[in-house]
């Protein structure tokens, strides 16, 4: 489970859920499972991107595919208010090419719209591993 230290209490399970599905999903390159929870006209936001609508976000996340591997997310808290909330996690990646590792710790804000992801906005803090 990718939950062990996240505090269960007082989160939606449904959001809890669709924050689950979302690491596992970035961790087995499922860009389809990805999209799956995103609204036709969401906003996913990284440093320094922008992309705009499922086909945008499944290419970005297809191109992330491509040039890393070994990705791996551990959930550490889940804050929920009605359709809004945030995420804190660890994210750790591995580059096919160099085989430098990375991690990251990276604080998310998002907001759903019938039980979808309307927009997901990332806060990375990132840094070379050995």
């Amino acid at each position: 489970m990718h939950s062990s230290q996240t505090d269960t209490l007082l989160v939606d399970p449904k959001i809890q859920q669709l924050v689950e599905r979302q690491a596992q999903a970035w961790e087995t390159a499922d860009s389809k499972q990805i999209i799956a929870d995103f609204t036709d006209d969401c906003l996913f936001a990284v440093p320094g991107s922008r992309f705009r609508g499922k086909q945008e976000v499944k290419d970005a996340a297809d191109s992330y595919f491509a040039e890393f591997m070994e990705t791996k997310v551990t959930i550490k808290r889940i804050i929920t208010n009605g359709n809004e909330g945030a995420i804190e996690w660890i994210w750790s990646e591995k580059n096919k090419e160099t085989g430098e590792k990375t991690q990251a710790e990276d604080a998310i804000i998002f907001e759903l719209e019938g039980g979808k992801i309307k927009y997901w906005r990332e806060y990375i803090d990132k840094k070379s591993i050995s």
